[in-house]
């Protein structure tokens, strides 16, 4: 095998690497010698099951990430010292040569999955993960330089909706439509609460992120004991319905809220969803809620329409998110990229009305 092939291959890749897995040190001598090792067992192992080689290859850097995933799953509660001695060890090499060509040889050759409309190539797909890296990129960047203690939870916030989207258009990708549709929902009630924070301001942000002191009962002081029975007593919270403490939990922040007097029957999703603005979209909320509860009308749910109704739906729950994220970041004296985020959405708006045109 050519050095400088492997040397080029190595530098392409191990970086990237190390930063996805945190920082984790993949031995540059150890991930070579196993590319090496693992390149010629896959070979001989397509041979031996009549697969040409030269039709059934895998791109060289994906064998390097399945190394490096497994090096990293059988170390990572090894300490450095104990890492290179497995690097090291002879048995250690065979074991990690033999487990990652057989998952190759299986994963990339014998895989069966849902029969896929979108994948990771169509443009629907990529216009919105390039959308999406932005303003993750633009989002991790602020809140690493914000020193407003009330600007974190909103930071937290939409970087939790973005990476929900992603998580959406990945299962998409997979041909997991309705899979996708019980996260969309989660996305929904995300976008409901980003939506009430950024319009009630500070002392709703602080009680949200705040409210989970009243989680466990059992593990709480004197003073938030004292709060906690305050609050559950305004709100008329009967402590031995389940349902009530749960909605008391999840809800219970809402009661900051300026000039409301709420009470149990209040602290829901409807009512959350009514204070965001949002719910002309129960409707579409309710249909996410069926996609999340296995029935027999699910099983015959159209496919197409059932993609059609997910990625329509992430698209104007983005559009809602990217308004609140670039006046949160004005508001903020931060400065966003808007004629590309505009362009950005305008493209894939236009890619997604041509993509699910009714003309065929």
């Amino acid at each position: 095998m050519d050095e400088r092939f492997v040397n080029e291959i190595l530098d392409y890749t191990l970086p990237k690497l190390r930063a996805e897995y945190g920082g984790f040190t993949f031995p540059r001598s150890f991930i070579a010698e196993m590319f090496v090792k693992v390149l010629n067992q896959y070979r001989v192992r397509l041979q031996s099951s009549g697969i040409n080689p030269l039709l059934y290859g895998v791109p060289a850097p994906d064998i390097v990430k399945y190394i490096c995933g497994y090096h990293y799953a059988y170390s990572y509660n090894t300490d450095d010292a104990g890492r290179i001695a497995m690097t090291r060890d002879p048995a250690y090499r065979e074991r990690m040569a033999a487990d990652v060509t057989e998952s190759i040889f299986i994963l990339e050759n014998i895989k069966t999955s849902a029969k896929r409309i979108i994948n990771e190539y169509n443009p629907v797909y990529c216009r919105f993960n390039i959308l999406l890296d932005y303003l993750l990129a633009v989002g991790l960047k602020g809140n690493a330089a914000c020193t407003v203690r009330t600007e974190k939870p909103l930071y937290k916030l939409f970087e939790t909706a973005f990476l929900k989207l992603k998580g959406i258009m990945m299962l998409v990708s997979k041909g997991l439509e309705k899979e996708a549709i019980v996260v969309w929902r989660s996305l929904h009630e995300l976008e409901c609460v980003i939506a009430v924070l950024c319009k009630y301001g500070n002392d709703v942000i602080e009680e949200f992120e705040t409210f989970d002191r009243f989680s466990d009962p059992e593990k709480m002081d004197e003073k938030t004991r004292a709060d906690y029975d305050e609050k559950t007593t305004k709100f008329g919270i009967n402590l031995k319905n389940a349902n009530e403490v749960d909605h008391f939990e999840n809800y219970g922040w809402m009661g900051a809220v300026p000039d409301m007097q709420l009470t149990k029957w209040n602290l829901n999703f409807r009512f959350l969803e009514d204070l965001a603005g949002l719910s002309e979209k129960y409707k579409e909320y309710q249909i996410a809620c069926d996609a999340s509860h296995m029935n027999a009308k699910i099983l015959k749910w159209d496919k197409r329409k059932v993609l059609d109704f997910v990625v329509k739906r992430c698209f104007n729950s983005n559009l809602f998110i990217v308004g609140k994220f670039t006046e949160f970041l004005v508001q903020s004296g931060k400065s966003i990229d808007q004629k590309f985020i505009s362009k950005m959405l305008s493209e894939l708006k236009n890619i997604i009305d041509i993509f699910f045109s009714d003309k065929k």
